[in-house]
């Protein structure tokens, strides 16, 4: 595995903006993206944007990212990478 690149993407949350960091990692044969927040991992998506894996455990607060419209962000900014 290699990571290839990390950017910020900012979400309009209850309290204001929240910042995610978004990495892109090579795994060989696939592309994907994790995502985290205040540096706990949250979940993983594809280059297509679809969802490869969820982190159930994260608290409820970060669960609120699982909702599509709240991944809107990370799917633009991975089809624009």
């Amino acid at each position: 595995m290699e990571n290839l690149r990390t950017e910020l993407v900012k979400v309009e949350g209850a309290d204001g903006p929240e910042e995610f960091v978004l990495q892109e990692k090579d795994h060989g044969d696939i592309v994907v993206y994790d995502i985290y927040h205040k540096g706990r991992y949250l979940m993983t998506l594809a280059n297509d944007g679809s969802i490869l894996y969820m982190n159930f455990d994260a608290p409820d607060v970060d669960k609120e990212l699982f909702k599509l419209p709240n991944l809107y962000p990370f799917i633009e900014k991975i089809a624009s990478l």
